[in-house]
């Protein structure tokens, strides 16, 4: 079992600096004409190449197209310590990738330009989302040519949920560019990219479960059971910030991590020794969330909060059992889940 971590991690982009490969503007469609919402973010004035100069034009599509799957995680586990001198929380966490996906299209250009469109959810500005800064951020990388992509995202992993959807999309922008670009850059140098970005990206760059620590950075691969899950998804945000906020004013307990070992058994022998210890800060900022949990726990079987929130989840071992328990919830909380697996990948 290899542990990997990134001593340095990359400088984290700023939006200034994600701007520098392209300037934007935002248009939002009314919702008659756009349902689900949409972001499209288009360059104007004159692009930028990778190294901040001016190009001369603008010469279009490169050709080359890439279409991947960003999937979401659950938290199994997360254990959270008091804030470091640093400012970030400690965490120990077992973490499974799952198979609800958004699309990653990326689709090469010739004139190092980064445009980026996004549809099912409001990704906000351009320059402050995180794919387009995981491009920004390769583009920017001394010694390394940036032909430019066009990058269209299509959500389907809620933001403010704890599923990580954001992270997901710049690693899968990360993995994707480094194949489209031709830069070669190995599983390191991506990671301390990812790092750079935020402290749930690196997770998307490993197998499918893993354990990770410090402040997400550390990863090290995780052998879990192929288990089934009733997903929840209420149409809640949860802000992480409050939450951690929230966390810290509430009294320190320390935990002790479960042993790993356990989780390549069914789920059934161990869902309900899982712990989050976000929940009850989680709560505290959304009590919105009491009433969901409720709705699950007539299920009788250990409800978990994933991440900070606001999804929610149980395991079962194996889809037979998921989808019966999933056709026994009432109608309004039945509506706003699905049953989800292990990520294969």
């Amino acid at each position: 079992m290899r542990l990997f971590r990134v001593i340095s991690p990359g400088q984290v982009v700023s939006e200034a600096t994600a701007a520098a490969v392209g300037t934007f503007v935002s248009r939002r469609e009314p919702l008659a004409t756009a349902p689900f919402g949409r972001y499209t973010s288009g360059p104007v004035k004159v692009p930028h190449d990778s190294s901040g100069s001016a190009s001369p034009q603008a010469h279009g599509p490169g050709g080359e197209t890439l279409t991947l799957n960003a999937p979401a995680k659950i938290n199994l586990n997360l254990l959270v310590g008091p804030p470091r001198s640093d400012g970030y929380h400690p965490i120990d966490s077992y973490v499974a990738r799952i198979t609800l996906c958004d699309t990653v299209e990326l689709a090469a250009r010739d004139d190092a330009r980064v445009t980026i469109e996004c549809l099912g959810a409001d990704c906000g500005p351009g320059p402050s989302n995180l794919a387009y800064r995981a491009a920004a951020a390769l583009a920017g990388l001394p010694g390394k040519k940036a032909p430019g992509v066009d990058i269209r995202l299509t959500k389907r992993i809620p933001p403010g949920a704890g599923l990580g959807g954001g992270s997901s999309d710049a690693a899968t922008v990360l993995m994707g560019l480094n194949r489209l670009w031709g830069l070669d850059l190995s599983p390191a140098a991506l990671a301390s990219v990812a790092a750079g970005l935020g402290s749930d990206v690196p997770l998307f760059l490993g197998p499918p479960a893993v354990r990770m620590t410090g402040r997400g950075e550390i990863v090290q691969p995780a052998e879990v059971f192929d288990f089934w899950s009733i997903l929840c998804l209420p149409a809640l945000h949860v802000p992480t910030p409050a939450v951690y906020r929230q966390f810290d004013a509430l009294p320190a307990v320390a935990l002790t991590q479960l042993d790993g070992a356990i989780l390549a058994g069914p789920p059934s022998a161990w869902r309900g020794r899982l712990v989050n210890q976000l929940t009850p800060a989680a709560h505290a900022v959304c009590p919105a969330l009491d009433a969901w949990r409720d709705q699950l726990a007539r299920l009788r079987l250990p409800v978990c909060l994933s991440g900070s929130g606001a999804a929610m989840f149980i395991l079962f071992d194996d889809e037979t059992s998921a989808r019966s328990a999933m056709e026994s919830l009432g109608a309004p909380v039945r509506d706003v889940c699905q049953v989800v697996q292990l990520s294969p990948v």
